[in-house]
């Protein structure tokens, strides 16, 4: 007897039990991250990072995020998982909250797929591969829309992008490729 109704097999792209408990065990190792606290990077670009404000994606509005270059930090249950840079932080930040089935323009969703349905990177990140099934889509865009978003204002595309490289190096975000 089956523990899973089809449906729930469905938004997961699971094929039976085994594969749903992989993708359920993988999904709450993600969940279950630590807080972020003791193995903090030294320096200001870290802390006034974790120090912004963090916004709920779930209710994140778009004027609410500025139309100007910057970085962004998206975390889950406490724990950095993805840092980012944008010249338009409004774009970038709503383009990974996107719920269409081409992962091909978010680094982000591509990720979280992989950690989801075990697809990698590689596989969805070219817009003339695979795509997810709708189902899939929508199970990375609800995973998303359960982290906060919080983002640096930097003067130019040239900053945002050096900050960027200054805090990746520093703590190497789960969800960031090296």
């Amino acid at each position: 007897m089956n523990r899973y109704d089809q449906s729930d097999l469905n938004i997961y792209g699971a094929e039976n039990d085994f594969e749903m408990d992989v993708i359920l065990d993988a999904i709450e190792r993600a969940d279950s991250s630590a807080p972020f606290h003791s193995a903090e990077p030294a320096g200001d670009d870290w802390t006034r990072l974790l120090a912004a404000e963090k916004n709920a994606a779930c209710s994140l509005a778009r004027p609410a995020v500025p139309d100007g270059p910057g970085v962004y930090l998206w975390s889950r249950s406490g724990a950095p998982q993805y840092v980012g840079t944008a010249s338009s932080l409004q774009k970038r930040i709503f383009k990974h909250l996107g719920g269409g089935v081409s992962l091909a323009s978010s680094s982000l969703r591509r990720n979280v797929c992989e950690l989801l349905f075990q697809i990698p990177p590689h596989v969805t990140g070219n817009p003339t591969r695979q795509k997810v099934t709708a189902e899939q889509a929508a199970a990375i865009h609800s995973w998303l829309l359960d982290c906060h978003v919080s983002w640096l204002r930097t003067r130019t595309e040239q900053d945002a992008a050096a900050l960027e490289g200054r805090l990746r190096r520093a703590f190497r975000p789960p969800f960031n490729r090296v």
